[in-house]
């Protein structure tokens, strides 16, 4: 919690954050900017206890216009909401938020998700994440929060570490943000009973991403936008996602499962790839570039292939995977009637999606690829070979091989230098308890006023004493020893596992030699633990033979 010294802050204080001279140190002489900005990368709660470190420190995180807002290291909910409400209410309100931040690892209340945003769009916020992370449980996100005048930039994702799960975000209409200009989505169910219209008072929303949504015959409208993501959609091939945008230049649309019918008679640039289906409800005059990948589907038809062809038939830079081929030669009787749809065409790229085996290969059909340049005979072809696909996947291997081979190599050199830390606090342990171990010849007194027996009871008593004393002393000795030498050993494991890893050959052999050296010091030292309990085993067999001959005597 904020300490309540923060509730003495004066007007004076929370419109001048920085006005108490900065200690010598480096980084108390940054600008209160740059302070910020650093601060605003780590949790508000984090930055808030910098305020001890220094007066120059103490008031700079009221002034920050970034709050990075998470329930991270709160034990509850409440705890958390009593936080943020303190943040707010003593932040420097005079300053405006730029951004905010805010992750919750449960379904937040509709008070405090008010609470919050109520005060950043009364500060002129104009960038907003909300995150709702480990949750399992749809979230009904009340459309009546999202009204303001300054927004820019907002994000909703229900992000999830167990894919088992399916959860969404269900959004309602209609939200009231007139400035915004880029919207991101992720994990949102849209539905066209309840979310119809829904961006209608977005009047200037030029970007927009959906991720990993759930949808059933949904339509999205909108005169203004420029850019559409559509990926990873959960729906049936007989649903559908339409989308109706005027201005739209760029769609992306990748592994979305429902019927698209766009209506984007300006559309610039398309990529598809993907099981599902696609079609326009308009001439594409304004086509540049298309790139369009489809997975084997029984969507995609030869014939069906062939009708979206003609729609893209403006295009100029064409981008097609090898796979069509096969189901679009089938259809070539039908297509040899037709003249090639590309005019307009500069370039076809043709490129496999993947490597199957020598049994799967698809071959390039003559029929095919004059039908695709026949309109356009001075395009430049470029045909992405089987070999060059592996060429490319297995640069990208070894590439990775590589990166992860000097990560090995970094964190081997790491447990070598903490197993030799290990190694040196274990003899120094060794010789702190060598030097500190005392052994005495308990002499035998006798007290004149007692008899020579009593004597030798007396002094059968103290040496049965030393005796336990010295068996604790073995049993300890040997538990100890047991854990050090199998951690030792354990760590020795470690580190020539990692060695025998893939490592880059400049270092190999130094790092060998080094765990080498290290094996010998280790070996060394186990043996010197070992050692250790042969003293505590020396004292204890000779209380043991000075008990036989004590009791000898006496009898």
């Amino acid at each position: 919690m904020i300490s309540d010294d923060l509730a003495n802050l004066t007007d004076e204080d929370k419109v001048n954050p920085g006005y108490m001279n900065a200690e010598g140190d480096r980084l108390s002489v940054l600008s209160d900017d740059l302070i910020h900005r650093i601060l605003s990368l780590i949790n508000i709660k984090y930055a808030i206890q910098t305020s001890v470190l220094s007066s120059r420190w103490r008031f700079l995180w009221t002034s920050m216009t970034h709050l990075n807002i998470s329930t991270d290291g709160f034990r509850t909910v409440l705890d958390f909401s009593k936080f943020v409400n303190n943040v707010l209410s003593h932040r420097n309100d005079q300053t405006e938020v730029h951004s905010v931040n805010l992750n919750y690892y449960s379904t937040p209340s509709e008070v405090f998700l008010k609470t919050v945003l109520d005060y950043a769009f009364s500060h002129n916020i104009q960038q907003l994440t909300v995150a709702w992370l480990y949750n399992n449980e749809e979230i009904d996100f009340p459309y009546y929060l999202l009204c303001s005048q300054s927004l820019k930039y907002l994000r909703l994702t229900a992000s999830r570490t167990n894919s088992a799960y399916s959860f969404f975000i269900i959004l309602a209409s209609t939200w009231d943000l007139p400035a915004l200009t880029t919207l991101r989505l992720d994990y949102v169910g849209l539905y066209d009973h309840n979310a119809r219209g829904i961006f209608s008072k977005c009047a200037n929303l030029k970007n927009l991403t959906i991720s990993n949504f759930n949808s059933h015959n949904f339509t999205f409208r909108h005169p203004q936008l420029s850019n559409l993501t559509l990926e990873n959609g959960n729906s049936t091939l007989d649903a559908a996602f339409n989308v109706v945008a005027p201005q739209l230049k760029n769609l992306t649309i990748r592994r979305c499962w429902a019927k698209h019918l766009i209506t984007a008679p300006n559309l610039v640039s398309l990529f598809f790839s993907g099981n599902g289906d696609l079609q326009f409800s308009t001439d594409l005059y304004s086509l540049e570039k298309v790139d369009l990948g489809f997975s084997f589907s029984p969507v995609w038809s030869g014939s069906r292939i062939g009708c979206l062809l003609q729609q893209l038939r403006h295009v100029k830079f064409l981008t097609l995977n090898l796979e069509l081929v096969k189901p679009l030669s089938a259809y070539m009787e039908q297509l040899s009637v037709q003249p090639s749809p590309f005019s307009n065409l500069k370039s076809l790229k043709i490129y496999p999606l993947y490597v199957p085996p020598d049994d799967y290969k698809v071959t390039m059909c003559t029929k095919v690829l004059k039908y695709l340049l026949d309109g356009s005979p001075s395009a430049t072809l470029t045909m992405i070979s089987y070999e060059e696909i592996e060429e490319k996947q297995q640069r990208a291997l070894a590439l990775k091989n590589a990166a992860k081979a000097f990560a090995n190599a970094s964190a081997l050199q790491n447990l070598m230098s903490n197993f030799h830390v290990l190694l040196d606090k274990e003899k120094s342990d060794i010789e702190t308890r060598m030097n500190g171990r005392r052994t005495s010849v308990e002499a035998i007194t006798y007290d004149q006023g007692k008899t020579q027996v009593e004597n030798m009871q007396l002094h059968l008593e103290r040496k049965m004493s030393q005796m336990k004393s010295c068996w604790k002393d073995v049993g300890e000795q040997i538990d100890q020893s047991i854990s050090k030498t199998r951690c030792l050993m354990s760590k020795l494991r470690e580190i020539e596992v990692l060695l025998l890893k893939d490592l880059p050959t400049s270092k190999r052999d130094k790092l060998q030699a080094c765990f080498s050296s290290l094996r010998v010091e280790a070996e060394a030292l186990v043996k010197r633990i070992l050692h250790q309990i042969e003293t505590p085993q020396i004292q204890l067999s000779g209380c043991i033979n000075e008990l036989a001959t004590i009791s000898l005597s006496s009898s």
